[in-house]
């Protein structure tokens, strides 16, 4: 524009030199390519004398988005030089005008002759920065020369953080590019952000004193570009949710190299490398399709993690942090590596050593942990995988060195060997076991074994609660979990109290939602009641106790539905005797006078009794509990504990319909000392 008009000026200067002292020229408006000046005012003084005086003015100046605000203002050319080959402005002075900001004066110069043409601005003060600019133009080739030192972030906020509030920042920069015509061929950046602290609106990315040095260079033409990057993080903290990490002048790394086809929208990563000095080493390349839809049409990364440790503390300890696995500390090194083609991972690998796993609350910890992982989309892939460790502890129950040989492809997971593993001063061995990912998310898990012995005693004891003596054995020839659903074939046999419990059938569902359901049927043998009563503190008696649960079912672990019976075998010929508290505890379940009168009478006289049988069952329908108990005793009720020998004292039942929650609730006094409180909430 201005070099039209300047030819403009000449033109009508060289008719009449002497004559004119000085000459304006009015526009009221340009446009070119999506600019609009408005009110131009171009003039020329003193034409006859060296040098002449050039006036450039502006009143208002629109541009295309982002800088549609932007207004430059009061233009003025101090000493101007014009001959027959070139017209240079030494000395020029103009103004910005913004909504964002109001820039001071600035002094800029240009050169316009026949063979280039120059621009530049010198120590344009922005607060307390500075910047400096220079173009050159030598027929259709460019060149720029771009420089700041502490820039304020706030002049630039709405160009590069539009929805974020910045609180402080400065900008040190070096550009320099060039191209032909409106194309840029090649560009050389130095970029550094000093003390930068701003926030999304939504509190999920922030920055805290950041400062972030980036070179970039770069070439190319219409179709193709080609770069070179590197990003040191030297110091501050960087808040991604939930990842937050603070860095103490740490130069961390990131270099990146690569091409991006204009036509295409195709970017092919050469070299990617992450470098956190002395914990990890991250590098990659990768082939990726922009449009029509993303899609990574090759990739290959490999990682190297030479501090597990730190890299929990710096990394993981922000994510872990108020979830279940806060302060879960991990020691040790990886090495790992991943191919993907097509959005979809191919192969990988992983293998660690030495692998050591911290748990501040005590839920489990390893010692001396070796994995090697292989894996394969394809379906013939034979490679194996392994899993080993020294000591495995799991909420305190210690499981010794094992070894696990796997196969894992495509969305499977195989146990190769069959595993046995001491524990508890039994065994524990695993035959069988498949995992197989599902559509809809929800494995499928094939599981068989053996439980050989294991001691109640020492399990209780480690799990600290009431002890129990005992063990706990079984062929498990198929559990299987799908859709959500746990199932188990055979049966499991646990030796309790002197006698057995078997539980032969037993399904799972809902486990993950907030609607569990439990199936199961389960029968009793022989359990020693003088182990019993002595464990549960409810009084002492002696004989064999068996029965069943069948038909149980559960919903949120609250029983709904089942049929129970608990109570002296007629071929059991075991010591049958009673003691006074277990009378009144027992007398607590049958409802209000269930220890009859001549009974009640002679309670207090003894501290034990025998007992010809006893037995309780229970039908659960509804809420409601259908009561019965080892003989009908006429037009009175059920006897609970009918008496045998002297002195002879019976425990009746009256009633025959109770509530499950206020017989829970008697239940679970029976294993508690003190008073007896006996209620009556007959239900007819």
């Amino acid at each position: 524009m201005t070099k039209y008009i300047f030819v403009f000026l000449i033109i009508l200067i060289s008719s009449n030199t002497y004559a004119l002292e000085s000459v304006t020229v009015k526009l009221e408006q340009l446009s070119f390519q999506k600019w609009n000046l408005q009110g131009i005012e171009v003039s020329l003084g003193a034409i006859s004398k060296q040098p002449q005086q050039f006036g450039l003015s502006i009143q208002k100046l629109n541009l295309p988005k982002p800088f549609n605000d932007l207004n430059l203002v009061d233009i003025r050319c101090q000493q101007f030089i014009w001959n027959d080959t070139k017209i240079h402005c030494q000395q020029g002075k103009a103004s910005i005008r913004s909504k964002r900001f109001n820039s001071p004066r600035l002094n800029f110069s240009f050169l316009i002759s026949e063979t280039k043409t120059q621009f530049t601005i010198n120590q344009f003060k922005l607060l307390s920065g500075v910047l400096n600019l220079q173009a050159n133009l030598k027929k259709d080739q460019w060149t720029m020369q771009l420089k700041g030192k502490k820039i304020a972030l706030k002049l630039v906020q709405q160009l590069l953080f539009p929805t974020h509030k910045l609180s402080s920042g400065t900008i040190d920069l070096k550009i320099n590019a060039n191209g032909k015509g409106t194309q840029a061929k090649g560009i050389n950046a130095n970029i550094n952000l000093n003390q930068l602290s701003l926030q999304s609106k939504d509190g999920k990315k922030a920055t805290e004193n950041l400062s972030l040095k980036t070179t970039l260079k770069a070439t190319g033409n219409k179709q193709r570009w080609h770069w070179q990057q590197q990003s040191i993080f030297k110091q501050g903290s960087l808040y991604f949710e939930p990842l937050y990490l603070e860095n103490k002048n740490t130069f961390i790394n990131l270099k990146t190299q690569g091409s991006f086809e204009l036509g295409s929208q195709q970017l092919t990563l050469d070299k990617l490398q992450f470098t956190h000095p002395e914990i990890a080493i991250i590098e990659g390349y990768a082939n990726i399709e922009l449009k029509p839809k993303f899609n990574i049409i090759s990739a290959k990364a490999y990682a190297q993690i030479e501090s597990l440790e730190q890299l929990s503390k710096i990394y993981l300890n922000s994510i872990t942090e108020t979830t279940a696995l806060e302060g879960l500390m991990l020691v040790g090194n990886i090495d790992a590596g991943i191919s993907i083609r097509n959005n979809q991972a191919e192969k990988a690998y992983l293998t660690t050593n030495k692998l050591q796993l911290k748990d501040p609350k005590q839920r489990f910890n390893l010692h001396d942990g070796i994995i090697i992982l292989n894996w394969s989309k394809d379906e013939a892939f034979k490679k194996s995988s392994s899993i080993s460790w020294r000591q495995l502890d799991l909420y305190a129950i210690p499981l010794p060195r094992s070894y696990f040989n796997l196969l894992l492809k495509d969305k499977q997971i195989s146990l190769l060997k069959s595993v046995d593993i001491p524990l508890l001063g039994g065994n524990i061995q695993i035959n069988k076991f498949d995992w197989q990912a599902m559509k809809d998310n929800s494995p499928k898990v094939v599981f068989a074994g053996k439980i050989q012995a294991l001691s109640l005693e020492k399990l209780t004891e480690t799990l600290g609660v009431k002890s129990l003596s005992g063990s706990i054995s079984g062929d498990i020839p198929g559990v299987h979990f799908e859709a959500g659903k746990l199932s188990l074939e055979g049966g499991l046999k646990i030796n309790l109290f002197g006698g057995e419990i078997n539980i032969n059938q037993l399904a799972l569902s809902g486990l993950s939602t907030d609607f569990s359901q439990f199936y199961s049927d389960i029968e009793v043998t022989d359990l020693d009641l003088n182990l019993l009563t002595q464990k549960l503190e409810s009084g002492g008696m002696k004989g064999k106790l068996s029965g069943f649960v069948r038909e149980l079912y559960m919903e949120n672990w609250q029983p709904i539905q089942f049929y129970a019976w608990m109570g002296t075998e007629d071929d059991d010929d075991s010591k049958h005797q009673i003691s006074q508290k277990a009378v009144e505890n027992l007398a607590s379940i049958g409802g209000g006078g269930a220890v009859d009168f001549v009974s009640r009478m002679i309670l207090g006289m003894f501290d034990n009794f025998d007992y010809e049988k006893m037995g309780l069952g229970c039908y659960l329908h509804k809420g409601v509990c259908q009561l019965m108990g080892a003989e009908a005793a006429g037009t009175r009720g059920y006897y609970i504990v009918k008496g045998g020998g002297l002195p002879r004292i019976d425990v009746m039942g009256y009633n025959t319909r109770i509530d499950w929650a206020v017989l829970w609730k008697r239940l679970s006094r029976i294993s508690q000392t003190g008073n007896v409180v006996v209620e009556d909430p007959t239900i007819e």
